[in-house]
């Protein structure tokens, strides 16, 4: 179990997890909904995902690399293929249970997630790849986590003839200030990354947006992603869409403030990138927990 959980890197899904139950716990506070059931569905199917998005990237990038695997090529095909068929299987029940955008928006996930770094030209090797793998764990993992409970899409079809979709445009707009915070850390660990590994990428022709815009420019964006984070868990605070006492993540800037000034002292793989996911965790736990202790109160009083 151990090597399993090695090979689908479970100490990484800190970025699927916290996203998901941001959003679930916004749900819960804004509009007073928690569907158990969806909820835990939800998040085995996204968790399965991951780890099977993971495993492929393990899967090709041993064979593109000729590095040795972790398992024999049929074993990892096979582990692969359950775990796809699960998520899926999960997935099309959820469908079932909630609304057809969960099925659309699944589809755009997975698609961004095998397209990431396998195919033809794989996104993480353009200047692309930071933008997707911001948003779609940012952003698209909250809105699937706010859908299943209180939609906020909705596609219907009139007579097998007209398809008619209807959305809350003020309560998207209300999601996207609660998912930025989230889509500018992620967007922080992707840059960090790229800069640890902008020698090493260039030798095997990965031109990420750091090389197209240089190292400068790219730390100048990585300190900009902070500030824009804090900003907008401020605004959420300030116009009531997350508990005013969320107010309190702000206070996180004292240690992010000195791991970013670490990080941009030197970029380094093992001396300075754990300090990027510490900063991810100082800023988006404490936010989780107070949306969460907000929407507890609001229940108890």
């Amino acid at each position: 179990m151990a090597h399993f959980l090695n090979y689908v890197e479970i100490r990484t899904k800190t970025l699927t997890t916290i996203p998901f139950l941001i959003g679930t716990g916004y749900a819960v506070f804004r509009y007073g909904s928690l569907g158990l059931k969806q909820m835990l569905l939800c998040f085995v199917s996204l968790l399965l995902f991951d780890m099977t998005i993971t495993a492929i990237n393990k899967h090709t990038g041993s064979r593109r690399e000729g590095k040795t695997p972790h398992y024999p090529a049929a074993v990892s095909l096979a582990i692969i293929l359950a775990m796809t068929l699960t998520a899926i299987g999960i997935g099309l029940y959820l469908v079932y249970i909630s609304n057809i955008v969960i099925l659309l928006v699944g589809f755009i996930c997975f698609a961004a997630g095998i397209t990431y770094s396998y195919g033809f030209l794989p996104v993480e090797r353009t200047p692309l790849g930071d933008v997707v793998a911001s948003v779609v764990a940012g952003g698209f993992i909250p809105f699937v986590a706010v859908q299943i409970q209180n939609p906020l899409i909705d596609i219907t079809l009139h007579d097998f003839s007209r398809v008619v979709v209807s959305a809350d445009w003020v309560e998207l707009l209300a999601l996207f200030v609660l998912a930025m915070p989230l889509v500018c850390c992620i967007f922080a660990i992707s840059f960090a990354n790229n800069l640890c590994d902008l020698e090493d990428d260039v030798r095997v022709q990965k031109y990420t947006l750091v090389f197209h815009i240089g190292r400068e420019k790219t730390l100048f964006l990585f300190r900009l992603a902070y500030i824009f984070a804090y900003l907008f868990i401020a605004i959420g605070a300030v116009l009531r869409l997350t508990p005013v006492f969320t107010l309190l993540v702000l206070l996180t800037c004292i240690p992010v403030r000195k791991n970013v000034k670490r990080f941009l002292e030197l970029q380094d793989n093992e001396k300075t990138f754990f300090t990027v996911i510490l900063n991810f965790i100082a800023i988006n736990v404490p936010y989780a927990v107070l949306i969460w202790l907000g929407a507890l109160l609001q229940r108890l009083i």
